[in-house]
């Protein structure tokens, strides 16, 4: 079904941009671009979950390549730390709210509001062929949660994730694909946020149940990029593995593994009239 999410459409370009999918070329680009976009995707209500979100939404997007001061693709670069090898940066994430109401499985619970995730990221770039073309980093985000509420916008405080990942990404004249993969990792609160049944929502099929802190199963991220002057289209693709998660006994998981679809289409408005080299 359809997602309300044009009550939360700042939301959008963090679940474009985050979620382990950066996007960067090599060659002479404007040192910012104002971008206009439209955005397809299916989502599941949370990691576990039965029940997918379709979302189709317009969105802004701005891109900003400094000299040290990178903006764009979910991430804020060169604000913190960077050098030929290590960079440390800031990194987001974000999911889209779910109510109880279309899902089985949290049937008579409170909804999902949706959340962002926030914290530095430790990049080191083990590798890349001598053409350039080919790359592979090692990166380590620590990111703090929150959820927000879509009535009074207030926040709510749900611990801490960390999801190490590989990512090896190839780019060659005006298209580019990118894979990573890598664990994740969470606190109780996080966990808790998804996961955790009160004695009150409790049923004889839906049993109390808390949730713990620790592995949160494994994730696959496949994007492909293709620009064309000023249109750019991304297609993405993430697969989801809960084996083994320290809540796979919880009466919500409904099954153990998730696929996530999404494409999106850009078209530049504007764009500076300086250049710069811009390599990742």
């Amino acid at each position: 079904m359809i997602n309300q999410a044009f009550k939360i459409p700042f939301l959008l370009p963090l679940l474009l941009f985050i979620n382990n999918t950066p996007f960067a070329w090599a060659g002479h680009l404007p040192v910012w671009e104002v971008r206009a976009g439209l955005a397809g995707m299916s989502l599941p209500h949370y990691r576990g979950s039965n029940s997918d979100s379709m979302l189709v939404l317009p969105f802004p997007a701005i891109v900003y390549r400094g000299e040290r001061l990178k903006i764009g693709d979910g991430r804020i670069q060169g604000f913190l730390y960077t050098s030929k090898t290590v960079s440390l940066d800031f990194s987001l994430a974000a999911s889209l709210p779910a109510s109880p109401d279309d899902n089985g499985a949290r049937r008579g619970m409170a909804r999902l509001d949706p959340t962002f995730e926030i914290g530095p990221s430790l990049i080191s770039r083990l590798w890349q062929s001598e053409n350039k073309k080919t790359h592979l980093s090692l990166e380590l985000p620590l990111r703090a949660a929150f959820s927000i509420n879509e009535d009074d916008l207030s926040l709510g405080d749900h611990g801490w994730t960390f999801a190490p990942f590989i990512n090896i990404k190839h780019h060659y004249n005006h298209s580019r694909w990118e894979l990573s993969l890598g664990p994740i990792y969470a606190t109780q609160r996080y966990h808790g946020y998804f996961y955790d049944v009160s004695t009150e929502d409790s049923l004889s099929t839906r049993p109390a149940y808390d949730a713990g802190k620790g592995y949160s199963g494994s994730r696959i991220t496949l994007a492909i990029h293709k620009r064309f002057n000023k249109l750019s289209l991304i297609g993405l693709l993430r697969y989801d593995m809960l084996s083994n998660a320290v809540f796979m006994d919880s009466p919500l998981i409904e099954r153990s593994d998730n696929l996530s679809a999404g494409l999106v289409i850009m078209w530049q408005i504007a764009k500076s009239t300086r250049s710069t080299d811009h390599t990742d």
